[in-house]
């Protein structure tokens, strides 16, 4: 029998709050940068800020590792343009099959949202005393 270490209380909150705030402040920061540039490069710039502060918020706050190493910022870096390319393809997927694109984004939120979380979990700030998924 696999023995399961104990997940620490509140992390699925803690997760879903951050990503929140994270989404809000990116969207403030985009909503700002469209008043004073062209939309490719505020989109691209709010992106940066939204990968980022994930980043950071995700690693200290919710999955509270002690340092935030480079193999972790690259993981992260490479989940954000797997769940970019996702989101796109989903979104090319159920529009093709009739629905409205704006709906099938909301759609894919849930999923692309526990997408991020296990992978973060599992790879991208796995503790050192968790097993190797991927190492």
């Amino acid at each position: 029998m696999v023995q399961r270490m104990p997940q620490p209380r509140g992390r699925k909150r803690r997760f879903l709050g951050y990503g929140a705030l994270n989404v809000a402040l990116t969207n403030v920061a985009l909503q700002g940068l469209l008043l004073v540039m062209a939309t490719g490069w505020a989109t691209f710039l709010s992106q940066l800020l939204n990968v980022a502060l994930g980043f950071v918020l995700y690693g200290k706050k919710v999955f509270r590792v002690e340092r935030l190493r480079r193999r972790s910022a690259l993981g992260y870096g490479l989940l954000a343009l797997v769940l970019w390319w996702c989101n796109w393809g989903g979104i090319a997927l159920l529009s093709g099959w009739g629905c409205s694109r704006n709906l099938a984004a909301l759609l894919l939120i849930p999923l692309l949202a526990a997408l991020s979380y296990t992978v973060q979990k599992l790879v991208v700030f796995r503790q050192g005393d968790q097993p190797a998924v991927l190492d």
